[in-house]
């Protein structure tokens, strides 16, 4: 990551973190754009160069996959689970040290419809962008199998995601890993008889 990558996150995630202290202690409805601009240190301007509004600001940057560990997932040739925990790890490790900010970006997401639908659609986005990648890695695979596979990885990373922000998890990438080596086990009680 460039000088210039590096100070843009910080900004982005310093506005976010902004954001979220400010919906916290007054209230969604009652801050502005202005507002976190002044208390992140920065004009209007470059708030809306980074952010189209507050709810955006909230939810921070898109948690995109690392382009670097995407393209090593894609170009991996070992057991796709093994590369896949280095995809899982390296884009989730990137969060280890926000715990406080997810959780409060969680909850917040929780009490606001138009909070919960950007968190939604990040969830989608990223679901497709691993579908994607899916389908680079395996050439041959049908579309319909890489999103169904994508979206089961997407779930099992954002319950570890939610476990861990919440509490009720210690080691957020154990978690990841876990949840994403129950995916096969799930997928075999789909041929299983009800008891």
């Amino acid at each position: 990551m460039s000088s210039q990558d590096s100070r843009r996150v910080r900004t982005l995630k310093r506005i976010q973190a902004t954001a979220i202290r400010l919906a916290i202690a007054e209230g969604l409805n009652n801050i502005t754009t202005e507002t976190i601009a002044r208390e992140a240190g920065i004009s209007t301007r470059t708030f809306f160069n980074y952010y189209p509004y507050k709810e955006a600001a909230i939810m921070g940057p898109p948690p995109d996959y690392p382009a670097e560990a995407a393209e090593r997932f894609v170009a991996g040739r070992g057991r796709l689970i093994d590369d896949l925990h280095m995809l899982i790890a390296a884009h989730l490790g990137r969060f280890v040290e926000e715990r406080d900010l997810v959780a409060d970006m969680l909850r917040l997401s929780e009490t606001d419809q138009k909070l919960l639908a950007l968190r939604q659609n990040a969830v989608l986005a990223r679901r497709a962008q691993l579908s994607e990648m899916l389908r680079r890695r395996m050439p041959t695979i049908k579309p319909a199998m890489a999103e169904i596979l994508a979206a089961a990885i997407v779930a099992a990373t954002n319950t570890a995601t939610v476990d861990w922000a919440m509490g009720a998890r210690e080691d957020f990438l154990e978690a990841a890993r876990e949840n994403l080596d129950m995916i096969l086990p799930a997928a075999t009680m789909l041929t299983a008889k009800a008891e």
